[in-house]
């Protein structure tokens, strides 16, 4: 039997926008260009791409092939145009996924979490390497954000998350507050269609979603984690806990 009958179906996140779920991918597949801007290891910056994909790699990954790595894992996928490619140790079928909306744009957040080696932004030392772990978070947006508000956007997800570190008590080995990790990488994607946001601030109408939503799966992925390390290695992935109070 062909191992892709197996795999669930794609999941559309937003109109015309699916997540598919591989043993060791997540690929999002868009009908039309997003509009990115990312942190991404491959397609960062400021790009318009169909596919954002984030591989799964081993605890002891080397990056020195992780851009060959991606570009065959986007062939596989029969991808030939522009991508937006990300890199993780975590747990690929522990990905959790939180949409919100309101009447005037949806919003969905794609969260990978591996905090082994978390660390505290202006108080870690510069290091070459911090081992695996790496949060990656991939934000979509049905909506078209400004030059500012796509930043404020990044800001706005970013936050979230540190936030979410703090709530969790999650502390760096010298014991300070830990506000991610030392190779966390986000995307923030947008469908340049529908309602027009000129802020993507915390308290704008679309910043409230993207945060709520990048903290929801956050920490739903922090809980996971911690339930992995308690319980020993498993297969059965765990994708949605809880629901948090808002």
């Amino acid at each position: 039997m062909n191992s892709e009958t197996t795999l669930p179906p794609p999941a559309e996140l937003l109109a015309g926008v699916w997540l598919h779920r591989l043993p060791t991918l997540l690929h999002v597949e868009s009908a039309e260009p997003l509009n990115c801007l990312s942190s991404a290891v491959w397609g960062g910056g400021m790009l318009q791409a169909r596919h954002i994909l984030n591989l799964g790699v081993p605890s002891d990954y080397h990056c020195g092939n992780h851009l060959a790595d991606l570009q065959q894992a986007a062939r596989r996928r029969g991808i030939a145009d522009s991508f937006v490619g990300l890199l993780t140790a975590a747990r690929i079928d522990d990905a959790q996924v939180v949409a919100e909306r309101d009447d005037f744009a949806a919003v969905a957040a794609i969260v990978t979490l591996g905090i082994s080696h978390p660390t505290a932004a202006g108080v870690s030392a510069a290091a070459q390497s911090t081992g695996p772990g790496t949060i990656n978070t991939i934000v979509l947006v049905d909506g078209r954000l400004s030059p500012a508000a796509h930043v404020n956007a990044l800001m706005t997800a970013t936050e979230a998350k540190s936030l979410v570190m703090a709530e969790c008590s999650v502390h760096t080995p010298e014991g300070h507050l830990a506000s991610g990790t030392g190779s966390d990488a986000l995307v923030v994607a947008c469908t340049g269609r529908g309602s027009c946001f000129e802020y993507g601030g915390p308290v704008s109408r679309i910043g409230a979603l993207i945060g709520r939503a990048v903290r929801a799966a956050t920490l739903n992925a922090v809980f996971v984690w911690h339930a992995r390390r308690q319980a020993g290695a498993s297969s059965s992935p765990v994708r949605s806990l809880f629901l948090i109070d808002r």
